[in-house]
């Protein structure tokens, strides 16, 4: 996959390589995220129901069409500036195996699930992207994430922190849980990444990075997308995307040199 000869992408790719987590935006990243605001506030203003309801309460309302058939921009992202950093990173070509669309609000006094600190252990070769469709401050809820060799420190004493839960009444991710929080807040929050910047902001972070997701201040919200992407092969297969879009099957494939 030729890759075009951009200071900025490259620059992402060395920080991400050494890191697990870096931030890029370029002016098509931004033209792309606008054009999918405008057509969403556009939608809104019609009465149309955009946002499916999250019975889980847990803050953040999922799209309810399918958001690449119907943001065919995102095409342009991934043939671009996204689709060059991947290209860099994998060594290789790309493919998407799910990607959600998703707005997220205040909904509860405190974090909970995906807001706390937490590694998706997935397959390592999967690399997380979060694309913001808005400007993002801290104040709407940017995800963070510690950087792998901190991760690695943290990940080591993970083991102990959760061999007795059997023995605890408590769920065994709650433990894993506090164990993160305790280990971050003490000797790493300085370390700790919470990117921010304008609409079209691109915030790829490894699988196994410990993250936590965002938690918005109230009156606040942040509308993204988070992309998990893998190395390829072959070409990129869009237009399988065109016909079928990027939902969700499963948290990761049991084979990732499946065709997906």
């Amino acid at each position: 996959m030729q890759v075009r000869d951009d200071s900025a992408i490259k620059a992402a790719a060395e920080r991400f390589s050494r890191d697990g987590v870096t931030e890029l935006w370029t002016p098509e990243s931004g033209n792309v995220a606008r054009a999918i605001a405008d057509q969403l506030k556009a939608r809104e203003a019609e009465g149309e129901t955009l946002w499916l309801d999250n019975p889980a309460q847990t803050g953040s309302n999922r799209y309810a069409g399918n958001f690449w058939l119907d943001f065919p921009e995102l095409e342009a992202l991934f043939r671009n500036t996204l689709g060059d950093f991947l290209a860099l990173y994998f060594g290789s070509s790309f493919k998407i195996w799910f990607a959600l669309l998703y707005r997220s609000q205040l909904q509860n006094d405190r974090p909970t699930g995906s807001q706390r600190w937490h590694s998706d252990s997935g397959p390592g070769s999967c690399v997380n992207v979060m694309f913001y469709i808005q400007d993002m401050e801290q104040v709407h809820g940017p995800l963070a994430a510690l950087p792998w060799p901190q991760c690695l420190e943290v990940l080591a004493g993970e083991r102990a922190a959760v061999s007795d839960s059997a023995a605890d009444e408590r769920d065994p991710f709650g433990r894993l849980y506090d164990y993160c929080e305790k280990e971050i807040t003490d000797h790493f929050s300085s370390r700790v990444v919470r990117p921010t910047g304008p609409a079209g902001l691109i915030v790829p972070f490894l699988n196994s990075t410990i993250h936590r997701g965002g938690y918005p201040e109230a009156g606040h919200a942040h509308t993204a997308i988070v992309f998990h992407c893998y190395p390829f092969d072959g070409a990129t297969p869009f237009e399988r995307y065109r016909e079928i879009g990027v939902e969700k099957r499963g948290s990761y494939p049991t084979d990732p040199a499946e065709n997906f």
